[in-house]
């Protein structure tokens, strides 16, 4: 159908899934590679042509710094691999135009980007997105709730639908 003209397909937004990602591999023939980003700054990791571990993104780009925080209200410590993923770089933008605290509430005094993404480091030193810490809301007993890890699981049911 392509006429074996696609070399390389870059695939960016939410984690893909595994049947999803070795479909396109062996459909497309070609280098598939998964990498994260955001609209705030450029691929901040990215698959090795090499990697096929699909739910990975693979390691920092060469012009990102990246690093995890803790988030001590879900659980999550970068001691243990695990938090908020922050990205520094020359890549990353400079702020929100005409908004100083959405500017200020997202990059640290350091220029540390807050994704708002919760990421892990895997034994293979790539990043794997596992959950999200912006959108999190705290109700009235003190639990904290995702709405969007919820809509995820209403969605894959099939008696749901949009």
């Amino acid at each position: 159908m392509f006429g074996n003209k696609i070399e390389h397909v870059v695939v960016s937004s939410a984690p893909l899934a595994l049947e999803v990602a070795d479909f396109c591999r062996a459909t497309f023939s070609c280098t598939f590679i998964e990498c994260y980003g955001q609209t705030e700054c450029i691929m901040g990791c990215w698959q090795s042509p090499n990697d096929t571990l699909s739910r990975e993104t693979g390691i920092p780009t060469p012009v990102n710094h990246i690093k995890l925080i803790d988030i001590p209200e879900m659980g999550y410590f970068a001691k243990d691999r695990v938090g908020e993923i922050c990205i520094r770089s020359k890549a990353t933008f400079k702020g929100y135009l005409k908004d100083e605290a959405k500017t200020r509430a997202t990059i640290d005094d350091a220029g540390w980007l807050r994704t708002g993404d919760v990421g892990r480091w895997t034994t293979n030193n790539a990043m794997q997105i596992i959950d999200r810490h912006k959108n999190i809301y705290k109700l009235s007993q003190g639990e904290f709730i995702a709405p969007e890890k919820i809509e995820g699981i209403y969605g894959r049911s099939q008696f749901i639908s949009q």
